[in-house]
């Protein structure tokens, strides 16, 4: 018996007590019950003798709660997104859920095809780093009462709740210390356009140059995914223009990567030549050969509020509808911008 599986029922029959008994002793509860102590403890110790295992899908039937939780990443090899998950998870394990991890690889349909395949698994929650710029698919998920919360990425007009980073006044903030350091001609290389954090990040950066009267004929934008691709492709490209910018600001770690191996091949060097700026901190960051100046997004806070507004709704807490929680940004201040007239 000590090697198989065996049922509550068998192992009632074991021990001489009520299937009704055991349950309750087994789920925690046999002072509310008034259950002897003597009684608890014989049951507890032939249940670890006998590896005793729950049933947990009969358990779900019974309660209508899987205690599972679904996350869908864009890309759960981005350091970034990998972060926000394992600080999801830790959380929600302390709340008794097990989490399913789903990676939509930048593509919409197949974070759809995510959502329907969680959702037919009855996980009693979703947390999502949407793709795209369109949240009808989970508005829909979250009409049918499945608690949702997205993060990172954010909507107007939706009613389900959001956590994101500050990103406006965050890439404000790293534009002016561009512009303290002299630099007029900064190109920012941007990530997915229209997605709220890039749409965000790129006003900020854009009212920072209007508050130092900064013309528009300055400065250039660039780019359309938050990919090492486009980081790539996009710094080789300035690097190689007319007039090459003094400076570049990425909006993202993997735009920052793809930067970095273009100014290599290039020849160039930072600050040297060129100064970088980009968004999201790394463990490497502060490494590299000319250690970067980022801007950190708090991803321990950012996972810790998405888990607090998605255990709310569990416990039937209605969020505020369209509510957006965001998590202040810290800059880390470092050699990769150089100072010029």
């Amino acid at each position: 018996m000590t090697k198989s599986n065996i049922s509550i029922k068998e192992l009632a029959s074991i021990l001489g007590f009520s299937i009704t008994t055991v349950s309750r002793v087994l789920n925690g509860k046999a002072e509310q019950y008034r259950i002897k102590k003597e009684t608890e403890s014989k049951i507890q110790e032939t249940a670890k003798r006998l590896n005793y295992t729950p049933n947990q899908f009969a358990r779900s039937l019974k309660l209508d709660k899987s205690e599972t939780i679904g996350v869908i990443v864009p890309d759960i090899s981005n350091p970034f997104f990998a972060e926000i998950f394992k600080n999801i998870e830790r959380g929600l394990k302390q709340h008794g859920y097990a989490v399913f991890v789903g990676d939509s690889n930048d593509n919409t349909e197949l974070e759809i095809d995510l959502i329907k395949h969680f959702v037919a698994r009855k996980v009693d929650g979703l947390v999502i780093a949407p793709v795209g710029i369109s949240s009808t698919h989970l508005s829909q998920v979250f009409k049918t009462g499945i608690p949702l919360v997205s993060i990172d990425r954010s909507f107007k007009n939706v009613d389900f709740p959001a956590v994101t980073s500050n990103n406006f006044d965050s890439a404000k903030e790293a534009t002016i210390e561009l512009l303290k350091n002299g630099h007029r001609n900064i190109a920012l290389i941007q990530g997915l356009n229209q997605s709220q954090p890039n749409t965000d990040r790129v006003n900020g950066f854009i009212q920072a140059m209007k508050e130092w009267d900064i013309h528009p004929d300055k400065y250039s934008i660039v780019g359309e995914g938050f990919s090492i691709e486009n980081g790539f492709y996009q710094t080789d490209r300035l690097l190689n223009s007319a007039n090459p910018p003094t400076a570049i600001f990425a909006l993202s770690n993997l735009i920052a990567l793809g930067a970095l191996k273009a100014i290599s091949q290039n020849g160039q060097t930072i600050p040297n030549d060129i100064s970088l700026l980009t968004f999201d901190e790394q463990a490497y960051s502060a490494f590299l050969n000319t250690p970067m100046t980022t801007i950190e997004q708090n991803k321990v806070e950012m996972g810790n509020m998405a888990v607090k507004l998605l255990i709310d709704q569990i416990c039937g807490r209605k969020p505020k509808i369209g509510s957006i929680v965001q998590i202040h940004s810290k800059m880390h201040l470092r050699e990769s911008i150089k100072k010029i007239n």
